[in-house]
Formats: C-alpha cells, structure tokens, sequence
C-alpha cells in the first residue's frame, strides 16, 4: 500500500517505544496463554452440539496426525495450544477442505477459540473502575508520541488510558489530506500511538458484512441485514478504528472498535461474527496482511528513539518471527546515536521488566534476547509493581 508509516515521524519530541508481552496484564487477571487451553476446552463443551463436535473431531484429529507421523501418544490435557492452532491454519490457508472451508476467517474450530478467546479476555479485563493503580500509574507515564507495540489481545491498556483521559490512536499515521500513493502526515494532536499487533477482542472486520449488503442491494432488497455486529451500531457502541483520510483500499478502513463488548460476548460463539485477532500460532503470519500497516517501517526505527522498554515479553517459540523484528530494534536504539546523542537528547538504557524470580530463568529469557548489549539496559526481575514504575519514571 502506497504511504509512509513510521514511529519515529521527527525528533522534535522526546518519545519512547514500548513493547508489550502477557506480562504486562496478567497482574490486572489476565490470563496467559498457557492458562488459555484448558479454559477454551472447557468452555468449547458448553457450546453449540455443533460447535463442540466439530471442535473435539478436530482436536481428535490432531491427535492421530501426532500419532502417526511422530509417533507421539497425547492427551487432549497434553496437547500444545499453539501448536494445535498451527495445525488448522495451514489446513485453512491451503484450503485442504475445498468447498467445506468455512470462511476467509477460518474454518469453525478456529472461529470458536477466537471467540473464545475474546469471551474469556473480556470477562476477565477489569471495568474501567476496578482497574488496579499501577495501570493508571503506568498509563500517565506515556507521553504524546509514545508508541506502544503490543502483542496482547486484551483492551486493559485503552481502559487505562481512557479513565486517565490520556488521547491515544489506534493506526500509525494520521494523514491531512492523502492522494497520488503520497500523504502529507497530520502531527497536530498530541497523543500515544498504540498499535496492537495480533489484533484484539474488540476489533471487527466489516468486509463480509459489506459484500453480504452489496448482494443484497444487486436483488432489490432492503439494506441493513441481521448481524450481530454491524447491526448493533448503538448498542454495542461500534466506532470505526481509523479516522480522517486514509489511502483508497487501506485494510485498516474495514476495521470496527465494539466499545461494549461484553454485551456482544453474552450471545456466545460468534460465527458470523469473528474478532479480528491473530490464533497464537506459529503461522499466524500468514492471515497478518490486514495488519500490514502497522509492520511497514519498523525495522528503520528505534535509533531515533530515545526510550525504548520491554514488559513482560517473554519472545515465545510460537512467535520466532518476533525476534527478528524486535532484534532490528532494539540493535537500532542501542548502536544509532549511542554515544553522542542526536542534537540536545541522550538516549536513556533499554529497561526490561519481567517476572522472573529465579537466575535460571533470567538466563532462559536473556538467552532468547542474546542480542541485548546488557551495559546498555536495565533489568527489573520483580514484574510490573511500583518498583518497576519508578525505574521507568527514572528513565522516562
């Protein structure tokens, strides 16, 4: 897509770059991933006769795949979660079912732990008047221009924001005026960029809902067809993710914010409904082309940083194509402009904020990130607490 995206837009401020892993919300209740399968197992029993069947036919399936290739005996309790969402998505995106392919969401049991997935961070996201301190705290340290990249599904960070009254978007750029494949940028609001990078359980995507409407306008009927979404625009509060000018055919456009999302996930599986979210999966690479926009650029950035910081990223197995991006930025903020800075800013040491609570398993992630110049970053092992706010305030 034609267009400039770029987190470093000047350095007339001073703006830091975060990164945010499932150790950034677990202390508000969220789960991480590991506690996500059996949940999703559990509530996959509860639902439709159809969905269950389906779901269990096909985790019953995997299992035979494992058996009989590897020669692997396992439980459904055993099964790996990422691994198993592997499995489906290159039966998807090859289209090995043919005409029983479901939708260009997935097949039905990936669009049941989606929803699953979004029904259970839902649930569990305190309400804007129950989140925890820190999370304001940490949400006041952001500063306009701020860019936070974040692999979490869960809305606990806007809801922050929003009981802090602190502006943010959604989208890398906002634009002026957009025409010829050129942009010119609109830097005139002062707010944090937050771009979440597997999607999120709040996020909709309207393309199929048009397509139905378009069809349904070719046969003379009336406009507005049943959906549980697009439909609802009231009740559930529904906002469009970007605003202001935007490229023609820019995916981002398609994207729809529920701000009451509870109520959506009351109604249960959404099959004609799916949150717009990545399955954690090794592949999930493969169904990232909406979210193009918010890769474009990235490994330019961070040498014109001048804070950059990891909560709770533990750089998973199931995500190995993180470490390239996040190797490009972090090699970027610790070698451009180290030493002499650029104009009057110095850059600030990398902080790293993690749980974990013995030397094994500090050695197990510094491992993942051999790459970090450890004389150039600070290391907080207690996880996000007030400590690690202090460390940030110190360095912000």
């Amino acid at each position: 897509m034609p267009g400039s995206v770029s987190t470093t837009h000047s350095v007339t401020k001073r703006y830091s770059i975060y990164i945010l892993g499932a150790g950034f919300s677990c202390l508000a209740g969220l789960p991480l991933a590991n506690e996500l399968w059996p949940e999703i197992r559990r509530r996959a029993k509860s639902t439709s006769d159809r969905a269950n069947q389906n779901f269990a036919k096909d985790l019953q399936a995997y299992i035979d795949y494992k058996r009989d290739c590897d020669a692997e005996i396992l439980s459904p309790e055993a099964v790996q979660f990422e691994e198993f969402m592997a499995y489906l998505d290159v039966e998807h995106y090859l289209g090995l079912r043919g005409s029983d392919t479901w939708s260009p969401d997935g097949n039905e049991t990936q669009i049941l732990v989606k929803t699953l997935i979004g029904e259970i961070l839902t649930e569990r996201t305190p309400q804007k008047e129950n989140i925890p301190s820190l999370y304001l705290a940490f949400a006041r340290l952001l500063k306009p221009s701020d860019v936070v990249l974040t692999f979490n599904y869960d809305t606990l960070l806007e809801r922050a924001l929003d009981v802090e009254g602190i502006a943010y978007r959604l989208f890398p750029s906002r634009y002026q005026n957009v025409g010829n494949g050129q942009a010119e940028i609109d830097s005139s609001r002062e707010e944090v960029v937050i771009l979440k990078m597997h999607g999120s359980v709040d996020w909709f995507d309207r393309t199929q809902y048009d397509e139905i409407e378009e069809t349904r306008l070719v046969r003379g009927l009336h406009p507005g067809h049943e959906h549980p979404v697009f439909s609802k625009t009231q009740e559930l509060d529904l906002k469009p993710l970007t605003d202001g000018p935007r490229f023609s055919g820019d995916p981002l456009q398609r994207i729809y914010r529920v701000g009451n999302a509870a109520e959506l996930y009351k109604s249960g599986p959404l099959f004609l409904a799916t949150p717009l979210l990545l399955n954690p999966s090794p592949l999930k690479l493969v169904y990232s082309s909406i979210f193009q926009d918010f890769w474009k650029g990235l490994g330019r950035d961070g040498g014109l940083n001048f804070g950059m910081t990891i909560i709770g990223f533990s750089m998973p197995a199931q995500d190995e194509y993180l470490r390239q991006v996040i190797y490009r930025l972090v090699t970027n903020y610790q070698t451009k402009y180290w030493d002499d800075g650029f104009l009057e800013y110095r850059k600030t040491p990398l902080v790293m904020i993690d749980f974990r609570a013995d030397e094994k398993s500090r050695r197990e992630l510094l491992d993942r990130y051999r790459f970090i110049d450890l004389n150039k970053a600070v290391t907080h092992w207690e996880g996000l607490n007030e400590a690690a706010l202090a460390t940030l305030q110190a360095y912000a």
